[in-house]
């Protein structure tokens, strides 16, 4: 196999099981013998719903989430923390084993922490939660974005401030102010990223985020657009050709398009029933990969 890219795209706003079907897709390719990348370019986390993940990060003094070292682990490399950026690969061990580590920014650039606030609307425009911090890779390390009214406000827990460097944070208080950094700092993070993938020989699955359609602007091979219950397959670069024909519009902006903008323009080569799985199948990928083999085979079929 040479080196295809395929990218797991969410159609609805609730969670689709995205990440899910990636790892799947990660353990069904490593069983046919290759040594596929997973990528999560833009990932989150909630304080409240995702506590336990959160506190196992600042316990590690760094930002991530259980999807990307979940994606790591499929991808059959640890997790490295580290703040320098770059791929390590040791030697195998004694046992045979390779102790690979794949560094945290080279697989999600940007994630994001987010906390519950009733009633209230955040600086994003979000009804009832509000983004606290975001951790952005740069070509000196890892920044941190704040968001100030929130800090202002005592939303920001003190776990984060002992775990994180958060002196030398860059702190926004508007939507202008977070838009003139995300240009700054956020897009180049992102181009970077494409970059080093666009120079990989391994197969890629990128994971998209939320209900984006495109998180990187990379060819892909092929596409999966899952919701609850389905994965509708499309191939690559048909699917590229129809979101940037819906770019730009009011309703989607110039950066960012709905995947049902996209599915609404374009038919799928395939539409796939899947059923829901046990958490116990969830969380072991080549469960997975036995359970929506159809769909995996169906993505294969377009490189």
């Amino acid at each position: 196999m040479t080196a295809p890219r395929f990218l797991v795209a969410g159609g609805a706003r609730v969670d689709a099981g995205k990440t899910t079907v990636t790892v799947g897709f990660l353990s069904y390719l490593r069983h046919r013998g290759v040594d596929p990348l997973g990528v999560k370019p833009r990932a989150g986390n909630d304080f409240w719903y995702d506590h336990d993940a959160v506190r196992r990060a600042f316990n590690d003094g760094a930002l991530y989430g259980k999807d990307v070292e979940r994606l790591a682990a499929a991808s059959g490399t640890g997790l490295d923390l580290s703040p320098d950026s770059g791929t390590r690969e040791t030697t195998p061990n004694s046992t045979g084993r390779s102790p690979r580590r794949t560094c945290v920014t080279d697989i999600n650039p940007v994630h994001r922490l987010w906390r519950p606030t009733p009633g209230k609307t955040g600086l994003l425009g979000e009804q009832d939660r509000t983004f606290m911090i975001d951790r952005v890779s740069t070509r000196e390390g890892p920044n941190y974005v704040i968001n100030a009214s929130a800090e202002q406000q005592g939303y920001i827990p003190a776990p984060a401030y002992e775990a994180l460097s958060l002196e030398d944070a860059t702190r926004v208080r508007s939507i202008e102010a977070l838009n003139e950094v995300t240009a700054e700092l956020y897009l180049d993070a992102f181009r970077r990223l494409s970059t080093r993938l666009e120079t990989l020989s391994r197969p890629l699955v990128i994971e998209s985020y939320a209900d984006v359609a495109v998180p990187l602007k990379i060819p892909v091979d092929a596409v999966a657009v899952v919701d609850p219950t389905r994965v509708r397959v499309y191939e690559g670069p048909r699917f590229l050709e129809a979101r940037e024909r819906v770019a730009g519009s009011p309703r989607q902006g110039s950066l960012e398009s709905h995947t049902d903008a996209v599915t609404d323009v374009l038919d799928p080569d395939a539409i796939h029933r899947v059923e829901p799985l046990a958490e116990a199948q969830r969380k072991t990928p080549s469960a997975v990969a036995n359970s929506y083999t159809t769909v995996y085979d169906s993505l294969l079929d377009h490189i």
